[in-house]
């Protein structure tokens, strides 16, 4: 296939096809073609630039109810683009004190102020009530004591009783066009010439792009053609308010009110709004509670609508519920189109990222699972393993010295067989390969999701954009000032929290090694203690580790605040890198340790390393066959129970209503008995949105992807669990959004911020990290060593060579009388040194620095190599596509050409 593939294939400009109906395999996105652009849209989902009428949308019940009761000069009822909630006593004589009814008076003058400069800025306000909606725009009733309709009622905490009252805002066009210019807001020209000379050009780059895709296996996971909801495609450029004729405007009267979209109507609202200082005021201090842009109706489908069509939905978000959230259709492309129109670019591009990022796993984890099938085929033919199994004829009769001081007792070098087969199951030479492997797929993921995202930027008309980020009203006081100096210095003390709950569970593991390995008649559970001490030790870490995220969320945040970032986008990228830091300690610490500290520093029987601090307790020790189940167990504990927790978590926190607020269930429970209740009514019960709301997810997904570069040496499977899990998070976040939450302000965006250098940063530690773990962790080395030395190309009588002897009259006070109970001279210990007899007893060997200078060699010739083919992928793949620098070229000719005829005919 052409190298554009993998960056969203183009196809031809004549709305033939639709651009979500392109396959991703497992829930994963749309293939974009950029001879697809969604266009102008009105309410109800029809095209703006046909005749269609609106006024059948206002003879839906399900829709009136989301427009304004007044009406405009052509007798249209206008569309409601945003709430704003506010707080008043439901009984002004309950007030009991004169302190509190001078705070209710200052909240409704700050309103007041509100509500004047939104008139002067152009918004029409609306107050609903019971006995019928009050017209503020023109100043009526706008004394302060005009009666919003309420949902719910709220008793505080003083006995005292406060309704819920809303305000619902209309922004006029002029507002939109005077904000959409400052915005710098694409939007589609009149003249489309250079459209139909593109379709009718044959052979054109966009039409071969768009033939190596049709074929009947993409059409297999895409969705119908009838099922896309997006629109023909139009070249567009920065509205300017002064020359609306170069614009796609219809040339009737309401054609203005339909030119923006509902999702750019409330950004620029939104954008009105937090620009106000009046709005700033109200917010920081309670005069306004909440503000946000409403649904667009029900998300309910009706019996009518089919899996196949969508010609029965009544709006974008019922088109969202059957393409997007419904479980049977987990295996085609998310409608991305569809999902920028209704929820804006900064969300779209959140669902783009992670389909594209969920359809890269699909080979790299066939590729595992093959690695995890070699381990396990070739388990019982592994010579190393069976020596260890075989108690006659091989090594499994060797006596291993005690792994703890006094209650622990020798044991038989056969007592690990289980553990060394588990552990030839995932290191191996197939893993080896698979670690390289995977740290290339890294780096071609994202190359591949930097082109990709260049081709969203022009689709979406976000590529040249000015995306600014504007202060957040939550916040004011925290963005008030100059940033000061660096706030990271308090940090210092909770990461030590990190290393003492390490300290501890390395504590746990060793007790429990001693208590269980006193107790005698086990059985079983003797041959397995070191498993299960494993096993329940990453259980109480991942615990702590859940208990420590709490912690440092509101250090993060405290942090971030600290430093006043100005804008929502700072304050995001901000509050990003110091969150990121303080999970990487968290998650991963536990991992590095095991991979590369443990065994490594405690030393040899008659002089083991100690805890000075815990009463002498010796240093963790690793089994003879390595310490690769360790990292295996607890990576599955760690990772796999993470994902199934969040995913529980999410399901549980948003649907049930036992975990919501007072309020939350109040208004579940009036909507339940009330299904006609206003739409501001019934999305004030749904669970509230910030500009921080997809940061949970990116962490989530950022975090699982680090799993699965940095460690996959150690863990094959681990692409395969984050693909299945991420095939079950696309559902549940969408579901999320489209049921369960708010809608939010359609933000727009051009990448995904800080994420994309967190990413790059884990692709090139992964490079080390699994070098280290290959070469260090592993046993391969120490067996190629051997098969080119000793050996003489085989491995027969590997472990004989592995182990080191030591005299038993050698031990420690307390270890030489356990020993002389046992009535042995002698015992075997996992390191690489000379035996009592030599001259050198207990020295490093020469096989130790034989295999050190192999693993150092490994490790630089893997992470060289590596990085060198990484570099390469860098330089070989453009971050550009050039068919899409041709339609941009094309777009910035048109826009010449209606700047030239405007000039012509004014």
């Amino acid at each position: 296939m052409a190298d554009d593939t993998a960056d969203g294939a183009v196809g031809s400009k004549d709305g033939s096809r639709n651009s979500s109906d392109w396959p991703a395999p497992a829930g994963g996105v749309e293939l974009v073609r950029i001879g697809q652009r969604d266009s102008l849209t009105v309410f109800d989902g029809s095209s703006a630039l046909s005749s269609g009428s609106v006024a059948a949308a206002n003879d839906s019940p399900l829709r009136r109810n989301q427009y304004l009761a007044q009406t405009s000069s052509n007798g249209r009822m206008k569309k409601i683009d945003f709430v704003l909630t506010y707080h008043q006593k439901h009984d002004d004589s309950a007030v009991a004190s004169a302190g509190m009814e001078s705070s209710e008076q200052r909240e409704n003058e700050l309103r007041n102020a509100l509500i004047d400069a939104l008139r002067i800025e152009g918004v029409d306000i609306e107050a609903p009530s019971s006995s019928g909606s009050k017209d503020l725009t023109n100043g009526d009733d706008s004394n302060g004591n005009y009666n919003g309709e309420d949902d719910i009622v709220e008793n505080g905490g003083d006995s005292s009783e406060t309704k819920i009252k809303y305000l619902l805002l209309h922004a006029t066009f002029p507002l939109l066009a005077r904000y959409a210019e400052a915005i710098k807001l694409q939007m589609p020209l009149r003249d489309q010439s250079l459209v139909d000379d593109a379709n009718a050009a044959e052979g054109t780059p966009i039409d071969v792009e768009q033939a190596q895709f049709d074929c009947a296996l993409w059409r297999l996971f895409r969705h119908s053609s009838d099922n896309a909801g997006d629109r023909n495609d139009l070249f567009t450029a920065p509205f300017q308010k002064d020359r609306p004729e170069m614009f796609a405007i219809g040339d009737r009267p309401e054609d203005r009110e339909d030119f923006f979209t509902s999702a750019q109507r409330s950004l620029l609202l939104h954008t009105a709004l937090v620009s106000l200082p009046e709005f700033n005021r109200c917010v920081s201090t309670g005069a306004i509670k909440e503000a946000y842009p409403l649904h667009d109706g029900s998300h309910k489908l009706s019996a009518s609508v089919s899996s196949a069509q969508v010609t029965g939905c009544d709006n974008d978000r019922q088109e969202l519920n059957l393409l997007w959230v419904s479980a049977r259709n987990w295996y085609r492309f998310q409608p991305l189109m569809l999902i920028r129109r209704y929820f804006g670019e900064k969300v779209a591009m959140y669902f783009a990222w992670l389909g594209a990022y969920n359809m890269w796993l699909l080979p790299i984890s066939v590729l595992g699972l093959v690695a995890f099938i070699y381990g396990i085929a070739s388990v019982w033919s592994d010579q190393t393993v069976n020596q260890i199994c075989d108690d006659k004829t091989g090594a499994g009769n060797l006596l291993m010295c005690p792994v703890c001081d006094q209650a622990c007792d020798y044991w038989r070098l056969k007592e690990s067989c289980m553990y060394s087969r588990i552990v030839h199951v995932f290191d191996n030479s197939a893993s080896v390969l698979y670690a390289g492997l995977v740290s290339l797929w890294a780096t071609c993921f994202l190359e591949f999701w930097k082109r990709r995202q260049f081709v969203l930027q022009y689709q979406w008309d976000v590529a040249t954009c000015e995306c600014l980020g504007l202060s957040t009203p939550n916040c004011t006081r925290c963005y008030a000032g100059h940033a000061t100096a660096s706030a990271w210095s308090p940090s210092c003390s909770w990461w030590a929290l990190v290393l003492a709950v390490l300290v501890g569970v390395i504590t746990y593991r060793v007790a429990m090694l001693v208590v269980f390995s006193s107790i005698s008649g086990l059985g079983v559970f003797m041959s397995n203690l070191r498993l299960i001490t494993t096993g329940t030790a990453a259980c109480i870490n991942f615990v702590c580790i859940l208990l420590l995220n709490q912690l440092y969320k509101r250090l993060a945040m405290w942090l971030t605040k600290l430093e006043r970032p100005r804008t929502e986008t700072d304050f995001e990228d901000s509050y990003t890198i110091k969150m990121y830091c303080f999970q990487f300690v968290n998650y991963y610490s536990s991992l590095f340790y095991i991979a590369f500290l443990k065994g490594s520093f405690a030393g040899r029987p008659g002089d083991y390393a100690r805890f000075p601090m815990l009463d002498g307790v010796r240093l963790e020790e690793c089994d003879p066959a390595g310490c690769q189940v360790e990292l295996v167990v607890q990576m599955l504990i760690v990772f796999v129970a993470k994902q199934l927790l969040n995913s529980a978590t999410e399901v549980w926190s948003a649907s049930n209503p036992i975990l919501g607020s007072r309020r939350q269930k109040q208004c579940a429970a009036a909507n339940a008995a009330d299904s006609n209740k206003p739409p501001w009514l019934k999305d004030h019960c749904l669970t509230p949105v910030d500009h921080l709301q997809l940061f949970d997810e990116y962490l989530e997904m950022v975090l699982q992807f680090g799993f699965v570069v940095l460690f996959v040496a150690a863990m094959p499977l681990a692409p395969l669990f984050a693909m299945l899990n991420n095939v079950i998070e696309i559902r549940l976040d969408a579901w999320k959004m489209v049921a369960l939450m708010r809608r939010p302000v359609a933000r727009r965006a051009r990448d995904i911020g800080a994420w994309f250098g967190i990413l790059t940063s884990i692709s090139a530690l992964s490079v080390v990290t699994n070098a280290v773990i290959v070469g260090f962790t592993s046993e391969q080395i120490p067996k190629l060593v051997y098969q080119f030395t000793d050996g003489r190309g085989s491995l027969d009588g590997y472990m004989s060579w592995r182990l080191s002897l030591f005299n038993v009259s050698d031990f420690e006070t307390q270890i030489a009388d356990s020993a002389a109970e046992v009535n042995v001279t002698q015992c075997r210990y996992r390191d690489f040194r000379y035996p009592p007899d030599s001259a050198n007893r207990y020295e490093y060997s020469t096989a130790y620095w034989h295999v050190l200078a192999a693993r150092m060699a490994f490790v630089l010739v893997f992470e060289h190599f590596v990085l060198v083919l990484k570099a390469l992928i860098d330089l070989a793949v453009p971050d550009k596509p050039g068919v899409v620098k041709e339609e941009m070229k094309r777009e910035r000719e048109l826009l010449r050409k209606a700047l030239f005829t405007h000039a012509k005919t004014n």
